[in-house]
């Protein structure tokens, strides 16, 4: 009996195992967050842009967002989330036409849509590009302006300074915010062997950092990164002629105060501050 009684329990057991092998274990819900895709991340950066204009604008608030702008930001501007700038780059925007430049990376433009005029400022749609302009005081390589500018651009928010009107002629190289990288490029000439050497291409990279290009006075081309303060050179090698940058080499320019020789259709100009300053000579291209 005694054996009996054994053997059922064990068979109660074995049963109890079985079943609770069957049963479908629960798994605590997994959520993934995926990233903001470009589009989502613009769309939230200019609601919180368009928001903060404020209301309607009255006729006299109108009136300081009329006509043409031109707006540039340099390699120590922040954007609206106080992130690192991604760059110099220039905006001209008229009423039939906006363009966007960025020196080695090319431009892009569209035909603006209808302002919209706000109590604090102005935002305008131009294909790719959301523009807001405010009115407030803005400083920029020693110079002071009247407007503060924001540009999105493929989720990207960049921050400038404007004035309006724009200059006949001018337009954005990677030599417009010169003073701003001069740390950069004299830490880099510092390597140079043969001289006097030229600056070829000079841009804002990530984490801080700037990239050089140069052109020795035998003809060599080297690349030079090192951070925007011009403490530590992280590369210096050499460069193909076939590796070349949008905008590379117009203009190039030369530190130092002797003047350089113009060669053929090159002119030559001196490089000058905001403080009236002379840096070094600017070769442009003239043909």
């Amino acid at each position: 009996m005694r054996t009996l009684m054994r053997g059922r329990i064990c068979a109660l057991a074995l049963s109890a195992i079985g079943l609770s092998a069957c049963q479908p274990t629960s798994e605590a819900p997994s959520e993934t967050a995926s990233a903001p895709s470009d589009a989502e991340r613009e769309a939230a950066i200019a609601a919180e842009q368009l928001a903060a204009l404020g209301g309607p604008a009255s006729a006299q608030q109108r009136a300081l967002y009329e006509g043409d702008f031109q707006a540039s930001g340099g390699i120590d501007a922040l954007s609206s989330e106080g992130e690192a700038a991604e760059g110099a780059w220039e905006l001209r925007l008229l009423s039939d036409y906006a363009q966007f430049s960025r020196p080695g990376l090319g431009e892009d433009g569209a035909i603006p849509g209808e302002r919209e005029y706000r109590e604090r400022g102005m935002r305008v749609v131009a294909g790719p590009l959301t523009i807001t302009i405010m009115a407030q005081a803005c400083r920029a390589s020693g110079v002071q302006l009247p407007y503060v500018a924001h540009v999105l651009f493929e989720g990207v928010a960049y921050q400038g300074c404007a004035r309006r009107g724009v200059e006949e002629g001018a337009r954005a190289t990677w030599a417009s915010v010169l003073p701003e990288l001069l740390p950069a490029i004299d830490a880099c000439l510092t390597r140079v062997s043969a001289r006097p050497a030229r600056v070829t291409f000079a841009t804002a990279l990530e984490a801080g950092q700037v990239s050089v290009r140069l052109r020795d006075a035998d003809g060599a081309r080297r690349e030079c990164i090192v951070d925007a303060q011009g403490s530590e050179i992280a590369v210096f090698e050499p460069i193909s002629d076939v590796d070349g940058r949008a905008g590379e080499g117009d203009p190039e320019f030369q530190r130092g105060g002797a003047e350089p020789r113009a060669g053929s259709c090159r002119t030559v100009e001196p490089a000058i501050g905001p403080g009236g300053q002379q840096l070094g000579w600017l070769i442009r291209r003239s043909c």
